[in-house]
């Protein structure tokens, strides 16, 4: 046939590029630009229900995609009077069908808002809010929602969504956005900043998601979230939710169900990894612990709850390896977060979660720092722990019940009870915000049949002291600004009881006779000798990190030994005199001769000393009296 040959061929392809250049340059007479205007503007105000408004006129663009660009855009509540616009973007680019602009009809495909400026009240409130706007709005959107809200309504526990229809929505690209909003716990504005994502919803009745990163607080954050039933959830019912964060200072996981209502609540699963929990703290703004030494965090729960209350059920968590079970709930609606709950560990590094509420020193060059006791009136506390085994610093422990609370301006650490030094103690810390920049610390320690032992290497005092059980009080107080100064302004009291046992490497017979002759002797002297004594008794008085020795006493079979004197509590420093009274044997009557008849006091022999020197290395120098 003469129409394939190559001269008519040629002839087609030149008439269809004829036409094709016809219609794309007659496309800007045909499409209307303020057509493509005004239909943004009204699908835009269809889909949020907000009052939409443009400044400029829109740029059409043809390759490589029909296009429309929308600048300057206003998007106000429209029943807000005043105030900061709800968003506020510099262009608001969309992909349009181009069969149905020549037809007069406006159809997105694509959308993407460039740099838009979020003001709300907070999150999950306004995307209720938007909820609410949608349903009274005009247009597709607030067809379907209103639906929505009718099933809702009708059967707000299993809402029938079969006669609810359904319209396209399509994809949203945001491109570097911003979100300013107010935290619910105290109204501190708040800023996620450089939000990129994709949020896709292809049809109302099906899944809506968004995938993309953001940046709070200096950290990017990966955000990967879906609404099975985003319909209902806007219509105020309730819909499964799986949302996954991802940043350094923590990883986030959960799935379950939510609802955004006026009575707003969800519940599901959650889990989540830190590496270090007083970043993660620092990172969320919720309270600060300057020097912390908190390690990694780990956590899976059953979560339930709303946006001011938080339950953590059956939860299993790990904290500087330390595994914990039990159940965390976490209020937020009096302007300060309050944490109550119980945990059981296996194993417990007392030291590690205690200085997670509190700034303890990991060093000594840490110790001089100034005692940051902000956090005491930025967190409610109310935790009970129990481990079978524990330690707190060179102390094992076993059998630990413990509390740590924090309730208006005063932080307690309570030991209740536990096994230690081969004994019970019970313990207790307190630190106290008194105002105007004081704060005030006290320490109680009560043991009951502890070792002797245990409590000399507890104090420093070597491992010279054995086998004699018994019980100790210890009751510390005062200003405390620095933990390096806490004994210097310690007032107080010490008492110290203990039975039967003995003094290693101390020859007394040898230290009597030179605390006769020798002008100045360490004690420390090593020798295979020891004393062996029947009772040990020390009371003191402290004040301002100095022990007055009320009484200090050792018996033995021989005799008893007293003390008198001071002990300063940080120098370690002794000024003590020492007084040994062993009773003269009555001489014995010669044979055949009347017993003498005893005094009605036995005669006493003293040997008296001083005592100086540091506790850990004494020194001892004679006391001459005038009848020696």
């Amino acid at each position: 046939m003469s129409w394939y040959r190559p001269r008519n061929l040629l002839a087609t392809v030149v008439v269809m590029a004829l036409v094709a250049g016809g219609v794309l340059v007659a496309l800007p007479y045909l499409v209307s630009t303020e057509l493509i205007r005004a239909r943004l503007i009204q699908e835009i105000s269809n889909w949020t229900g907000y009052s939409v408004e443009s400044r400029q006129s829109p740029q059409i663009a043809f390759f490589p995609v029909f296009s429309a660009s929308l600048g300057d855009i206003t998007i106000r509540n429209p029943w807000q009077r005043g105030g900061a616009a709800f968003m506020e973007a510099e262009r608001i680019e969309v992909d349009l069908s181009l069969l149905s602009a020549l037809m007069g009809n406006i159809e997105f495909t694509e959308t993407k808002i460039v740099r838009p400026r979020f003001v709300i009240d907070e999150p999950i409130k306004s995307l209720s809010e938007i909820g609410e706007a949608l349903a009274k709005s005009d247009g597709r959107i607030g067809d379907v929602v209103r639906e929505a809200r009718s099933a809702v309504e009708a059967n707000p526990s299993k809402p029938d969504m079969s006669t609810v229809s359904s319209q396209p929505f399509g994809r949203v690209r945001l491109e570097d956005a911003r979100v300013t909003f107010k935290r619910p716990i105290n109204g501190v504005e708040e800023q996620i900043s450089s939000i990129s994502g994709v949020f896709d919803w292809p049809q109302t009745s099906g899944v809506a998601s968004f995938r993309g990163t953001a940046i709070w607080h200096d950290e990017e954050t990966e955000i990967d979230s879906s609404a099975t039933k985003a319909l209902l959830l806007l219509a105020g019912g309730t819909s499964p939710l799986q949302m996954n964060l991802s940043s350094t200072p923590l990883t986030l996981s959960f799935n379950g169900s939510a609802n955004i209502s006026k009575d707003q609540f969800f519940e599901g699963t959650l889990s989540l990894t830190s590496p270090s929990l007083r970043r993660t703290l620092e990172w969320s703004r919720m309270v600060s612990i300057p020097g912390a030494p908190v390690g990694s965090f780990a956590l899976d729960a059953s979560v339930s709850g709303s946006a001011s209350r938080m339950k953590l059920d059956g939860l299993t968590a790990t904290l500087n390896d330390n595994p914990a079970k039990g159940v965390i709930e976490v209020v937020l609606d009096d302007g300060t977060p309050s944490v109550t709950g119980t945990l059981a560990f296996e194993t417990l590094d007392l030291r590690s979660v205690f200085s997670g509420f509190m700034p303890l020193p990991d060093s000594p060059e840490n110790s001089n720092a100034v005692i940051d006791t902000a956090f005491l009136k930025k967190l409610n506390l109310d935790l009970r722990l129990s481990t079978q085994k524990a330690t707190l610093g060179s102390v094992n422990l076993a059998k630990v019940a413990a509390t740590a609370q924090i309730r208006n301006g005063r932080a307690i650490f309570d030991i209740g009870e536990a096994s230690a030094f081969d004994g019970s103690v019970a313990a207790s810390f307190q630190l106290a915000d008194e105002g105007d920049g004081a704060t005030l610390g006290e320490l109680r320690l009560n043991g009951t049949d502890v070792n002797s032992a245990s409590i000399a290497s507890l104090l420093s005092l070597g491992d010279r002291f054995e086998l004699g059980k018994g019980t100790i009080s210890l009751v510390l107080k005062g200003p405390i600004s620095r933990w390096s100064s806490a004994l210097a302004n310690a007032k107080g009291t010490l008492s110290m009881r203990f039975g039967a046992g003995q003094i290693r490497s101390l020859d007394f017979n040898s230290l009597l006779g030179k605390a006769k002759t020798d002008r100045f002797f360490s004690l420390n002297e090593q020798t295979n000798a020891w004393l062996a004594f029947d009772r040990l008794e020390i009371k003191a008085n402290i004040m301002d990190g100095v022990a007055a020795i009320d009484t200090a006493q050792i018996q033995n079979k021989s005799g008893t030994l007293n003390f008198a004197g001071i002990v300063t509590l940080a120098g370690k420093s002794l000024a003590l005199t020492g007084d040994y009274a062993a009773p003269i044997p009555a001489p014995k009557a010669a044979e055949g001769t009347e017993q003498p008849t005893p005094a009605a006091e036995p005669a006493v022999n003293h040997t008296r000393f001083f005592i100086g020197g540091s506790w850990d290395n004494p020194f001892i120098s004679p006391i001459i009296s005038p009848q020696n």
